[in-house]
């Protein structure tokens, strides 16, 4: 099957819609599939494509550096169009709309698949150009309901796409991980890299830090949990992953007097980011904006029990008391919910050993037979 994606985001950005395109890719091509991308220019020399992913001229986005505004035309790119059997959309930007005029002009079915709550991301935007929430909801639900189908990664995420008034078939399919690297031999110290002793516990965030992701939630609740720490053993908090706020976390980390009880990385890369789930103690997650939340499966692949808000998109990965912890957003039940399973060691692994059985089952490989399926329904 010769399979067309578009996006408005790849490589070399980093995010979670980036690494599911590059495992799609890879998994995809491995079973003989062709698949070509059709992606932003991060600068001219990308302009070079390598004929398989085509990069379109594109624009920094003044209000977000990492972004790029696609100017969604390339002659090299048109001539491999009509090749396509289905047209695979993951932006209902620029990108997108250029993947619904292609499937239109050509007949071909046009999947489109729903990553982002796009309302809680509106803050990103300049004021002038920055769309309600109930214009941000119709224009997703007018980009949607010109595809043939929709996959979303949670059953949450699916409601809210109904209640947008997507009429079009909407499936559940959320994308897993490749568990081969979280069997490998462990490359990273990663407890010698923070400087931290063999016998400290640390907690583990990893992802994007920008204001959405609920970090300040996150922070005051450490505080609180060093505030009750009983020891014997030092205890840190582990933010893995850079972003536009991390200034603002930095600052709201000496404040609450954290020292150096928090540690923020920057980026890591993911072959290293591996070895970082297989040293920590238990992974904590506040974000209520996920649709997905990819790091949540990447920690279950690695063994890794996490503590969670109980909130959309989260609930499709971790199983409160099977897989993990959920709690409500209230800082007093995420430091029980914390302080309980780093004092019980046997429940802890007990949950990381079904977190990694869950991950099997929840592979990109199987992620991505179920999104053939879709495909061949369409044809």
């Amino acid at each position: 099957m010769r399979i067309g994606i578009f996006t408005d985001t790849f490589t070399p950005q980093i995010n979670g819609v980036t690494s599911i395109l590059e495992e799609l890719d890879r998994v995809l091509t491995h079973q003989g599939h062709q698949v070509y991308i059709f992606a932003p220019a991060y600068s001219r020399a990308q302009r070079k494509d390598d004929g398989r992913v085509f990069r379109f001229p594109a624009l920094t986005a003044y209000f977000h550096k990492d972004s790029r505004i696609v100017i969604p035309y390339d002659r090299r790119a048109f001539s491999v169009f009509p090749k396509l059997d289905v047209v695979y959309s993951h932006t209902p930007v620029s990108m997108g709309l250029l993947a619904i005029r292609v499937a239109r002009k050509y007949g071909l079915p046009h999947v489109h698949t729903y990553h982002t709550l796009f309302t809680e991301y509106l803050h990103y935007l300049p004021r002038l150009i920055r769309p309600t929430r109930r214009m941000a909801e119709r224009m997703s639900a007018a980009f949607c309901n010109r595809c043939d189908a929709i996959t979303t990664p949670s059953q949450a995420m699916k409601e809210e796409l109904l209640r947008y008034g997507v009429h079009k078939p909407i499936h559940v399919l959320p994308f897993g991980v490749d568990i081969e690297p979280f069997e490998r031999p462990i490359r990273v110290d990663a407890r010698s890299v923070l400087g931290l002793a063999p016998d400290e516990c640390f907690l583990l965030y990893a992802g994007r830090l920008g204001t959405e992701k609920n970090l300040h939630f996150l922070l005051r609740a450490f505080r609180r949990l060093l505030d009750r720490w009983p020891g014997p053993h030092p205890l840190r908090l582990v933010l893995a992953g850079g972003g536009p706020h991390q200034p603002i976390f930095e600052q709201y980390a000496q404040e609450l007097q954290l020292g150096d009880r928090v540690l923020f990385t920057g980026f890591i890369p993911r072959e290293d980011l591996v070895d970082y789930y297989r040293a920590a103690d238990l992974f904590v997650f506040a974000s209520k904006t996920e649709t997905q939340g990819l790091v949540l499966m990447e920690a279950m692949a690695a063994g890794l029990p996490a503590v969670a808000v109980r909130a959309m998109g989260v609930t499709d990965v971790v199983f409160d008391g099977e897989t993990g912890v959920l709690v409500p957003e209230d800082e007093q039940s995420f430091v029980q919910a914390v302080l309980e399973l780093l004092q019980d060691p046997q429940r802890r692994k007990r949950l990381g050993e079904n977190a990694r059985a869950r991950a099997r089952q929840m592979s990109i490989q199987h992620s991505v037979a179920k999104l053939l399926d879709i495909f061949a329904q369409l044809k």
